[in-house]
């Protein structure tokens, strides 16, 4: 070919492919030979493979009704949206052993408004990336996992219900879900990062959230209930940050086996009880010797936990172990107890045990402690124990309105500015704290919303606990977690000194974080 004709029969040639985004509507319900889209006459496999032949992003159209899929697993290749009319009124069923959707390597699929339902994977995403928009996956009808077997995996979730796993191993790509209820979420492999907003993570299932990456995750305005192990972490890498949230109803403790810190602000741990499958285990936190725990702004009550025999028959709701490093402030704990049948269990709230000589660190400050009416008359310890010479245990500007008890060494190493009503069994020295103070005398109103993120027991302006928290560890307190209460109030409320407890009396509100940003 001459040089004079060769652009001519090039324009020719690319005069005839097309270039520009198209729309198929799908007319049949069934999964056909396929023989192409036409007009009147096309299935979602042949819209599918149609799509192919265009460079641009194509729209696939699914109206009101039930799309059977039959031959093999759905190929997104390339840019897709397939859209349905609403996740009640159209449906994709896959009727045989394969997943039911396969994004392909460097495909986007973006689904939405519609209902899954698979015999395996409802989608399955190979280094690709899938947005699921308005889609509901009931359980039973598949998971919706992404991989990255061969570059970085993205998978979007938005206003969408999941009742099988969300699961990626996403090299480094991400995991992102929004204004949606999921079964449980899984993210391991690579260094991808999770990012959870408003999202109802809801069980019965072994694990809620389950992150092992080396990125970093973050939960925000979410609820995670009835899951065997709400929080579920391990690997090294990035931060866990989880704000907002609340962790209701779970069979098991969050376990954190992460070389990292998980940073926990306004949270709220309430009617958490072991089951027979974690009857040994407390019902919130169990800290181990990999990572460290900072909670601030927390509520823990009518928390049921676990014993078993010899060293785990201390702590039923957080249960500190050797080289672990947990640090409190602005928290509230009410109400904690043993499940039914641990008779000798110790430390109703919280047990520090350290069976060898490893540094062990649980440092409490602005913390209200009260025992509830579920704890047995007389309980041993029915707030602290600590066990261990090892165990760093300091208590600063807290109520403790209950007993502690010590063995094999254990002891408070350092306290100032408490209160302890209504006896002296936690051992504070008496130069630095108020101690044996009645209960009558705390002034204290009943577990209720005072403001903020969760319930609070609130002191009057007459309460022993007003302007009593010692200025020194006030000021530390309000370096680690901020010059605010566990309602995010100011303190000092009145500029004279802090509140001993959770709640500063007569404070306000933190206008800098008053619409809920804090990241």
């Amino acid at each position: 070919m001459s040089a004079l004709h060769r652009p001519l029969a090039f324009g020719l040639l690319f005069a005839s492919l097309p270039v520009a985004a198209a729309t198929y509507t799908v007319t049949r319900g069934d999964d056909p030979e396929p023989d192409g889209c036409v007009a009147g006459d096309c299935s979602l496999r042949e819209a599918l493979e149609a799509a192919v032949a265009t460079p641009a992003g194509d729209t696939i159209v699914l109206g009101a009704g039930q799309y059977t899929v039959t031959r093999a697993a759905l190929d997104v290749v390339g840019d897709v949206s397939i859209g349905g009319t609403g996740v009640d009124a159209t449906r994709v069923v896959g009727t045989g052993d394969f997943d039911l959707v396969h994004v392909t390597p460097l495909a986007a699929l973006v689904l939405d408004g519609v209902t899954l339902t698979s015999q395996r994977a409802a989608v399955e995403v190979d280094s690709g990336s899938a947005t699921l928009r308005r889609v509901r996956v009931p359980a039973g009808g598949g998971e919706v996992s992404a991989g990255s077997a061969s570059g970085a995996a993205q998978l979007r979730v938005e206003h969408s219900e999941l009742r099988d796993l969300a699961g990626c191993s996403c090299g480094a790509g991400s995991l992102r879900a929004s204004d949606s209820t999921l079964a449980g979420v899984l993210m391991f492999d690579g260094s991808g990062d999770l990012a959870l907003d408003r999202v109802d993570v809801v069980g019965p299932a072994q694990y809620g959230i389950a992150f092992t990456t080396s990125g970093s995750a973050t939960i925000r305005d979410s609820t995670i209930r009835a899951q065997g192990a709400p929080l579920v972490l391990d690997g090294a890498g990035g931060d866990v940050r989880v704000y907002r949230t609340r962790f209701l109803g779970n069979t098991g403790p969050m376990l954190g086996y992460r070389d990292g810190t998980v940073w926990m602000d306004e949270v709220e741990f309430s009617d958490n009880a072991v089951d027979a499958d974690h009857a040994d285990l407390p019902a919130v936190l169990l800290a181990t010797d990999d990572g460290a725990w900072r909670i601030m702004r927390a509520l823990f009550s009518g928390n049921r936990g676990g014993g078993g025999s010899g060293p785990n028959l201390i702590g039923s709701t957080v249960r500190v172990l050797a080289g672990a490093n947990v640090v409190m402030g602005d928290v509230t704990f009410s109400d904690n107890t043993f499940r039914a049948g641990v008779s000798n269990g110790v430390g109703h709230a919280i047990g520090v045990d350290v069976a060898d000589a490893t540094t062990t660190i649980f440092w409490l400050f602005h913390a209200t402690m009260r025992t509830g009416p579920s704890v047995p008359a007389g309980a041993v310890a029915s707030l602290l124990a600590v066990r261990g010479a090892a165990a760093n245990v300091r208590v600063y500007d807290s109520l403790l309105q209950g007993s502690c008890a010590f063995a094999s060494g254990g002891a408070v190493f350092q306290a100032v500015g408490n209160v302890e009503s209504p006896a002296h069994t936690c051992q504070l020295p008496a130069a630095d704290n108020d101690v044996d103070v009645s209960g009558n005398q705390l002034l204290l109103g009943p577990l209720v919303d005072n403001g903020g993120f969760t319930r609070t027991f609130a002191p009057s302006r007459a309460s022993p606990l007003a302007d009593r928290a010692d200025p020194v560890w006030c000021g530390v307190a309000n370096a680690i977690f901020g010059a605010a209460d566990q309602r995010r109030y100011l303190r000092p409320a009145d500029g004279v000194g802090c509140d001993v407890g959770a709640v500063e009396a007569d404070a306000l509100p933190d206008a800098i974080f008053a619409d809920g940003v804090d990241a």
